[in-house]
């Protein structure tokens, strides 16, 4: 119980001098894990068709090493009018939403560091202020102050930004790799079952 609080603690330390945009960067910080957990889950593929989200994920790792499931997977589609239609809505419906949500995800990140140089920005407006201002404070408290702003933000963006890019690209890294083994199995199912993609 004494660590949460101390890092409450620190928290508030922190927040009380970066300012608005400190807290601003920490809303943003739980929308990007919230947006990279969506994507994570999406690449698990919930509510897959024909197959279950497992065998989908077994199959799309290893094309080739789960000659069961594309069998099982080749004999569902055999039964529809046109395998080519049917294949192309499969594959719709495994990746439209992480197709969708990557755009989104990089977009946030990419805010981070910007509104951390916002933050910059502001902190130096501060420091200039105090320096040029006459108040009750010492002029080098206003100015500390200023520079703790402008200094917090910024690592405070990059710390969000740098490693949830990261994790954003080795997801979606992942997203083509499956996609590119989705259309590999698309076209050694339409081979067998004697068609050509639409």
């Amino acid at each position: 119980m004494i660590l949460p609080g101390k890092i409450l603690t620190e928290l508030q330390t922190i927040g009380s001098g970066g300012g608005w945009l400190f807290w601003a960067l920490m809303v943003l910080a739980f929308a990007i894990a919230y947006s990279l957990m969506g994507l994570w889950s999406a690449l698990r593929f919930p509510g897959a068709p024909v197959l279950s989200a497992r065998e989908w994920t077994r199959l799309l790792r290893h094309p080739h090493g789960a000659p069961d499931v594309f069998s099982r997977l080749s004999a569902e589609l055999s039964r529809s009018v046109d395998p080519g239609r049917a294949l192309q809505e499969i594959g719709q419906r495994l990746f439209a939403r992480s197709d969708r949500r990557f755009p989104f995800a990089f977009v946030m990140i990419s805010a981070a560091p910007l509104i951390g140089l916002l933050g910059t920005v502001s902190g130096m407006f501060t420091t200039f202020d105090g320096m040029s201002a006459n108040v009750a404070e010492k002029p080098i408290d206003v100015i500390s102050k200023g520079i703790f702003e402008a200094l917090i933000t910024t690592e405070t963006g990059l710390v969000i930004g740098v490693p949830t890019f990261i994790v954003c690209a080795w997801l979606k890294s992942r997203h083509d790799v499956l996609v590119l083994h989705f259309h590999q199995i698309e076209s050694r199912l339409l081979g067998e079952l004697g068609k050509t993609p639409a």
